[in-house]
């Protein structure tokens, strides 16, 4: 009965529009000389594996190592779509988290991160975690240590959903401990810290988001802005002494539609960051990450991606963009993750300059994380 449920949300969920793009030699070779971040990867949250190839899903190590990727983000999320975690507690005992440990949300944290930490140790090198500063200098310097023959890729741990520390702001320093390099304080739904922007009040941020926004930073994890309302953006970026990002979204500009489903509160315009919010994050010095959802994107094809680079230069600039894709993260992408040099072939196409692309593709993630990461 579990692998049926995992089986069949992973089936459902992570589809992809299948578009092609040709990548010239030289584009190949642009893209394999540059780091490749992805700041979200949702693999953890569906299936217990990642080191085999698979036919479904997004994500999994070979497809990471052909599409190009230096380091990976690989995000934990306790409870959907609700804080009782209607959806999030059958899904998760189906891809193997104990039954005790559903109970608690730093209790599912740790049996994921349990889970991804169990990858690289079984991956004969292919699959590094990133622990320290030195792990993140490495990032870029040249992939080394795969017994395989192939190139090691390295990861951090996220969060989303700041209902994972029950109401304690000692437990960020636990989950540091752990490798959590990325927090978002926000999720699908409202919770103790801040107001979602899919949520059904969608307020700014509480006391205690404030306290739990002093302690990301004193232990140097970086803040995410993802899935936070509009009013907690602006509350918490006042905030903010070190480096940030939003890590994955689209434009509301590209796609905002409204649902037709009365009280339907995921839809492109609430879960997207309209002009003001992202100019806000930017001017303040944070990166955004560009989805890879056909629905937030607004369209299927390498086009989509295009347009949503265009939107975020004019909105933020070449330093403050990067890639968010929320892979294996519950929604239809433009393509799994072989898919990235097609992005780099189209950008470079569209006359974007090669600055601006590496940029993109790794430098400007990598500058947050490194200049953050205690």
């Amino acid at each position: 009965m579990r692998s049926v449920i995992s089986r069949t949300a992973d089936r459902v969920l992570h589809t992809t529009a299948g578009a092609t793009y040709p990548v010239s030699e030289e584009a190949a070779a642009f893209h394999a000389s540059v780091p490749v971040v992805d700041l979200v990867v949702g693999t953890a949250l569906f299936r217990p594996g990642l080191l085999s190839r698979r036919r479904r899903g997004h994500v999994d190590l070979p497809r990471l190592i052909e599409g190009g990727v230096d380091l990976v983000g690989f995000t934990v999320a306790t409870r959907h779509p609700d804080r009782r975690g209607t959806l999030s507690t059958p899904h998760l005992w189906s891809v193997g988290v104990p039954a005790g440990a559903l109970r608690s949300d730093m209790a599912i944290a740790s049996a994921i991160i349990a889970r991804i930490d169990g990858w690289a140790a079984s991956s004969a090198g292919r699959l590094a975690m990133v622990r320290n500063q030195a792990d993140l200098a490495a990032v870029g310097a040249g992939r080394s240590g795969a017994s395989s023959g192939g190139s090691a890729v390295r990861a951090f741990i996220g969060i989303q959903g700041g209902h994972v520390l029950e109401r304690d702001p000692a437990n960020v320093a636990r989950l540091q401990a752990r490798g959590v390099r990325l927090f978002a304080l926000a999720h699908v739904m409202d919770n103790e810290l801040v107001g979602s922007n899919t949520g059904v009040r969608g307020g700014g941020l509480t006391g205690l988001g404030r306290e739990v926004v002093a302690e990301l930073e004193r232990v140097g994890i970086v803040v995410d802005l993802a899935h936070m309302s509009p009013a907690g953006i602006r509350d918490t970026v006042p905030l903010l002494s070190r480096p940030f990002v939003l890590s994955h979204t689209g434009f509301t500009r590209l796609s905002g539609a409204l649902s037709r489903v009365p009280r339907r509160r995921f839809t492109p315009g609430r879960r997207n960051v309209g002009d003001d919010e992202a100019r806000l994050v930017a001017e303040a010095g944070g990166v955004i990450g560009l989805t890879m959802s056909t629905y937030l994107l607004g369209g299927s094809d390498l086009d989509a991606v295009a347009r949503a680079m265009d939107a975020g230069l004019e909105l933020a600039g070449p330093e403050r963009l990067a890639i968010g894709s929320d892979f294996d993260g519950g929604l239809r992408t433009v393509f799994d993750v072989t898919g990235l040099p097609r992005v780099t072939a189209r950008l470079l196409a569209a006359g974007q300059d090669r600055s601006t692309v590496a940029a993109f593709l790794g430098g400007n993630a990598l500058r947050v994380l490194r200049a953050t990461a205690g």
